[in-house]
């Protein structure tokens, strides 16, 4: 009898130690799982140079700037013979000691409004396009052509060169005549208006970038047109 108690209690024992030893499972994180990682911050590109001004004109798609270097605006070709004054004068009259901002990575230059000055330029004829043209400068420089406007009119007529020829010999001088020329015509007079009030009891407005009586200070938005509708 007492050696049957003996032998429960020492099953008992066994199983209670074989039940404490037993390996209790414990969660880990798979191998293979999704790592969480915080949101890494942007990558801040820097903006565009502010606080220059234009100090010189090079040509009509180049400018000098106030810190020394020189700016080219891309998208723009080297102006021709032909319209390479008037360009000049478009970029003198829009920029010339002008604040602006200039993306020296994009080569794009802006007015202080903000104005794409190769969208400018391309709308008003004063520059045609290069290489590869964005969908905004095709669009401003075909709306020039359909005017036709700048270079696209006489007598450049969308050539960077007028085509020269060889010319006929000149005609045996004529004979002598008594007729009286008839005096040259006077010339025109220039046209000023002192305000855009003026130009509009004129019936001239609103004024072109090279039309009679058109001036810089009557454009203040400096986008070629002068004494625009106030409704616009």
């Amino acid at each position: 009898m007492g050696g049957a108690a003996a032998l429960v209690l020492l099953t008992a024992g066994c199983a209670a130690q074989v039940q404490q030893s037993r390996p209790v499972a414990v969660e880990k994180p798979a191998e293979d799982a999704p790592v969480s990682a915080a949101p890494s911050s942007p990558v801040t590109v820097p903006p565009a140079q502010l606080g220059l001004s234009v100090a010189s004109i090079v040509d009509g798609r180049s400018v000098m700037l106030s810190d020394g270097t020189k700016a080219e605006v891309s998208g723009l070709a080297q102006p021709g013979p032909c319209w390479a004054d008037a360009a000049g004068s478009f970029a003198k009259a829009m920029l010339l000691n002008q604040q602006v901002r200039y993306d020296r990575a994009a080569g794009v230059l802006s007015l202080a409004d903000g104005t794409d000055y190769a969208l400018l330029a391309l709308g008003n004829g004063a520059g045609r396009t290069a290489g590869a043209p964005s969908p905004a400068q095709k669009e401003a420089e075909g709306a020039a052509q359909r005017v036709p406007m700048g270079l696209w009119g006489a007598p450049c007529a969308g050539k960077d060169a007028l085509e020269t020829s060889t010319p006929p010999p000149p005609p045996p001088p004529a004979p002598p005549t008594t007729t009286t020329k008839p005096p040259a015509p006077p010339k025109p007079k220039p046209v000023f208006y002192a305000t855009c009030d003026d130009a509009r009891r004129a019936g001239a407005a609103p004024l072109y970038w090279g039309q009679p009586g058109y001036r810089v200070e009557l454009d203040p938005n400096r986008n070629g047109i002068a004494c625009e509708s106030r409704y616009r």
